[in-house]
C-alpha cells in the first residue's frame, strides 16, 4: 500500500514476470496454429513447442497438459471477442452491431488466419463426448444464446423486433448457430461466399436497426 495517502504505489513488472507473460503469449500463438492445422487429437505438446521454438518441458513449465493449452487457448479467442465487440451487451443494436463487426474482423483477417480455423476445428471435434472441450463448447453455446437472447428482448421491448416475442429463443439458437454453417463455406471457397453480408442479411430479419 502506499506509504502516505496522496502517494501511489508504482511497482514495475519484473523482467522475469514480463519475460514469462511474453513467452506464455508465443506459446498460445503457436497451439492456435497447431491446432488449426490438426485440431486437438492431432496436435501433440512437442508440436506446439517445435513451432515456439521451445522445448517440451518448456511448454509444460507454463501449461500442465495440452488440455490446459486447448482451455487456454479458447479463453483468450472468447475473451478477445466479447471484450472487443460487446456480444455480452444487454443492448439488443450493441450486440448485432458487435456480432457484424466480428464478422467483418474475421473476414479481414482472411481464411488462412490460424484463430478462425482453430475455433471451427475445436467445435467440430467436441461434438464427442469424450473431447476436453464438449463441456466448453456446450457452455459456449449457451452462453452466446443467453446474450442473443437478452438482445433479441430488449429490440421488443423497443419496438424493433422483427419477429414475434414468443420466437425469441428459436431466433437465438439461429444466431448461435450462424458462424457454424457460414464458417465452414465461407473458408472453404471465401470467392463464393461474402460473411459479412451473410450474417447482415440474417440479423436483418430479426430487428428494425441499421446494421
Amino acid at each position: 500500500m502506499p506509504l502516505t495517502d496522496d502517494v501511489t504505489v508504482r511497482r514495475r513488472e519484473s523482467r522475469q514476470a514480463a519475460a514469462s507473460a511474453l513467452r506464455r503469449e508465443q506459446i498460445l500463438d503457436a497451439a492456435v496454429e497447431a491446432f488449426s492445422d490438426k485440431g486437438f487429437n492431432g496436435t501433440s505438446i512437442r508440436d506446439v513447442a517445435a513451432r515456439a521454438h521451445l522445448s517440451h518441458t518448456g511448454v509444460l513449465h507454463h501449461f500442465p497438459d495440452k488440455t490446459a493449452l486447448l482451455e487456454a487457448v479458447l479463453d483468450r479467442a472468447v475473451h478477445r471477442a466479447g471484450d472487443e465487440f460487446e456480444l455480452d451487451a444487454g443492448d439488443g443494436a450493441t450486440f448485432m452491431r458487435g456480432f457484424v463487426a466480428l464478422a467483418a474482423r474475421d473476414a479481414s483477417r482472411g481464411v488462412d488466419a490460424p484463430e478462425t480455423r482453430m475455433f471451427r476445428m475445436i467445435s467440430a471435434e467436441a461434438l464427442s463426448p469424450t473431447h476436453p472441450a464438449h463441456g466448453y463448447m456446450r457452455r459456449w453455446y449457451s452462453e452466446v444464446r443467453g446474450h442473443a437472447t437478452a438482445a433479441l428482448k430488449d429490440l421488443a421491448d423497443r419496438g424493433l423486433l422483427r419477429i414475434p416475442r414468443e420466437d425469441i429463443p428459436l431466433a437465438a439458437g439461429q444466431i448461435a448457430g450462424l458462424r457454424d454453417g457460414l464458417d465452414p463455406q465461407w473458408l472453404l471457397d471465401p470467392d463464393s461466399v461474402d460473411l459479412v453480408a451473410a450474417v447482415r442479411d440474417q440479423l436483418r430479419r430479426y430487428a428494425d436497426i441499421g446494421l
